[in-house]
């Protein structure tokens, strides 16, 4: 199936109410689901070792996606697929896929539950409010931490020249094209001239004038679109997946799945996030984001989040070729050791079950620039050492993690955290000796934790 064959779908479906749609054919869906598949959580585990309650899943999230379909919120008509769309789709999906250019090309790749081979590194500012005078400064810092592979979603400019940015506006265009020229000064500042670069600069179609082979984001760097919760696709990602597929970007999609939302619980949601990947392969995705979101507690390291990421990750790993990755947002806030006790738990509970990774970045950041180089680099080094284990041996340290954060996830009550002009020397672009010695600090008890440190 094609993109003309989807749109034209978005616009010819049976049409019905965003409420219909997430009663009728999502949540009534999932309980019917959930009974037939015998998919539940039992309320302790943080990582699921079973793997034919993985297959199970994968099972119930295909069936409930030829089931529901997806929504096209605009239009109000559902996209349906067959199952033999639905296997085509999933049989050319692509296993691995190169970005980038010349010597910063970097290929990611399925991985399948407890490979080990290193997790991809998506990492940057992750869409943190990033203030203008620091935007080159900022994402330089993230791309030139070596071991991360990809400049991941370079930063919302949400001000300019003094001004709120609105949506659709004259101002927002000219924000996508300082967008890419900034993105792409900071990565040749920092020595990687072809570094990948997933970004989307605006939430507006106006986002498409970052595009420039010379200057801005080109055909090599992924772009990113987002689906809306559950199983709905807008017109601003439709008109996005417009352009950028025929102009050939690698095309990342990411969804946040809510648990406590149409899903139920866990349970219920891994169903929900596994037609949710199937879906984004249908759309066109090369690569598939998962956020376990909670609906209550608005980020991923919770732990009914630990245990959906991990049942729904090892659902795709074991039934598809999908080449998945999952994000980090954590309660906690950098400055903090509480940020990477949450993004290490996490971590260590999806990259065995077959994951890549994204993040990690705070679920509420508190003003500008509230994103950390130097825990991006940490975030990448507990990646790789947790490929080096078994979902048991990291769900061992996940149980331990979790205690360490687990009475403060509400944003009230986690760490506020600091700003990037805080922890590092803007002019150096390195981590005050504070902000090392937390670094280094952390590293050391994840180690004496049993993460397996290169």
């Amino acid at each position: 199936m094609n993109f003309k064959e989807i749109a034209r779908r978005a616009e010819t479906g049976p049409m019905m109410t965003t409420d219909d749609f997430l009663m009728q054919r999502v949540s009534a869906n999932v309980m019917k689901l959930q009974k037939k598949y015998d998919v539940h959580w039992d309320g302790k585990s943080l990582v699921n070792l079973d793997d034919d309650l993985a297959d199970r899943t994968w099972q119930a999230g295909r069936e409930l996606l030829l089931s529901a379909g997806l929504y096209s919120a605009n239009s109000r008509r559902v996209i349906e697929f067959s199952e033999t769309e639905v296997e085509h789709a999933l049989r050319f999906a692509p296993r691995r896929l190169q970005m980038g250019q010349g010597k910063d090309q970097v290929t990611i790749y399925h991985r399948s539950v407890e490979d080990p081979r290193p997790p991809f590194a998506f990492s940057g500012p992750f869409n943190a409010d990033t203030h203008e005078t620091m935007f080159v400064h900022l994402n330089e810092a993230f791309a030139q931490e070596r071991i991360i592979d990809c400049l991941f979603l370079p930063g919302y400019l949400k001000e300019l020249d003094g001004l709120m940015i609105r949506p659709n506006s004259g101002l927002s265009s000219r924000a996508a094209v300082l967008y890419g020229q900034w993105s792409r000064e900071a990565v040749r500042r920092a020595g990687r001239p072809g570094m990948p670069i997933c970004g989307h600069a605006v939430m507006a179609l106006n986002e498409m004038a970052c595009t420039n082979e010379e200057w801005g984001l080109r055909s090599t760097d992924p772009r990113a679109m987002v689906l809306l919760s559950e199983l709905q696709v807008d017109d601003v990602t439709m008109a996005r997946m417009g352009f950028y597929l025929p102009y050939g970007c690698p095309i990342y999609i990411a969804f946040t799945p809510l648990v406590g939302g149409y899903g139920g619980g866990p349970d219920g949601t891994a169903i929900v996030a596994v037609a949710s990947f199937i879906a984004s392969v249908m759309l066109g995705a090369d690569i598939c984001h998962l956020g376990p979101q909670h609906i209550k507690y608005r980020m991923q390291t919770n732990n009914m989040s630990l245990w959906m990421g991990s049942l729904a990750q090892q659902a795709v790993a074991r039934n598809s070729h999908i080449i998945a990755t999952t994000s980090h947002t954590t309660a906690g806030r950098p400055g903090s050791a509480q940020y990477a006790y949450e993004f290490a738990a996490l971590e260590l509970a999806v990259v065995p079950s077959g994951s890549n990774v994204s993040g990690p970045r705070p679920a509420e950041p508190l003003g500008w620039n509230n994103v950390s180089p130097l825990m991006g680099r940490l975030f990448v080094e507990v990646g790789h050492a947790a490929a080096k284990l078994t979902r048991a041996q990291a769900a061992e340290i996940v149980a331990r993690l979790y205690e360490k954060y687990k009475d403060r996830i509400t944003f009230e009550e986690a760490p506020q955290g600091l700003p990037f002009e805080k922890m590092y020397d803007v002019e150096t672009l390195s981590p005050t000796p504070e902000h090392q010695a937390l670094y280094d600090g952390v590293k050391e008890e994840l180690a004496k934790l049993g993460v397996p440190f290169e």
